[in-house]
């Protein structure tokens, strides 16, 4: 599973929570001015109760979710600037000591090493480094933020 940031889940909640809270309004709305003959649908009587009736809860439930995804939205945004704070301090340390040379040295090579054994070994070299220092964090966390170092170091030659 792709790693998705703090920041983007609570924007992903929010823009659910008004689709879902807009919709659930809309219909009801719609179910009241069907019920006034706004519109020139007309149900019989026991199909009329089963559909309104039906249709009402399934509204009820989106507005309801919207509500509780609005919550998730609250809960996501507090935690993405913890988040923020974590991968900047680490990108912050790992520009001081992950170099290329430091990764280097901790790894031996055979001369035909395919180039995606040694990126794979590169980063499992990084990923040890930065838990080592800060502790073992979240897996897709680490894999996102290990595979930016790697780029960072190898690829960018340590320019952001």
């Amino acid at each position: 599973m792709a790693y998705q940031d703090k920041r983007t889940k609570a924007e992903d909640f929010k823009s659910s929570a008004y689709t879902l809270i807009i919709v659930g309004v809309l219909g009801i709305a719609a179910l009241v001015l069907l019920e006034l003959g706004v519109f020139p649908i007309r149900l019989a009587s026991p199909q009329k109760y089963v559909t309104y009736g039906v249709m009402g809860a399934l509204f009820v439930i989106f507005i309801v979710t919207g509500l509780a995804s609005f919550r998730s939205a609250k809960q996501y945004a507090r935690q993405a600037a913890g988040e923020e704070r974590s991968t900047d301090l680490i990108k912050a340390w790992a520009r001081e000591n992950i170099i290329p040379e430091a990764v280097n040295e901790k790894l031996s090579f055979e001369e035909n090493t395919p180039d995606e054994v040694k990126c794979l070994k590169y980063f499992e070299i990084i990923k040890d480094m930065v838990e080592q220092e800060f502790g073992v964090l979240e897996a897709s966390y680490s894999e996102e933020l290990c595979e930016e170092l790697y780029a960072d170091i190898f690829e960018n030659g340590g320019q952001e």
